[in-house]
């Protein structure tokens, strides 16, 4: 039997249904830094990489999925 941590259980769902990563808020990440500071929670969604116009960053992770994707 193989056993997997929850990070590797919740990226490969992310992967098999064509997510981008996790968003919670103002907090998101791509799928290959899953909880980069540990900050995971039951609040945090699924979501896709999107463009981002705020000008701190390129861009962000979002629920919907996004027109055109960020270059």
């Amino acid at each position: 039997m193989t056993t997997f941590c929850v990070m590797e259980m919740i990226a490969k769902y992310l992967s098999d249904n064509g997510f981008d990563g996790l968003c919670n808020g103002d907090c998101g990440c791509e799928m290959n830094a899953l909880s980069p500071g540990n900050c995971l929670s039951e609040d945090c969604q699924a979501g896709y990489r999107a463009p981002c116009d705020c000008g701190d960053h390129d861009w962000h992770i979002q629920t919907t999925k996004p027109e055109k994707p960020p270059e």
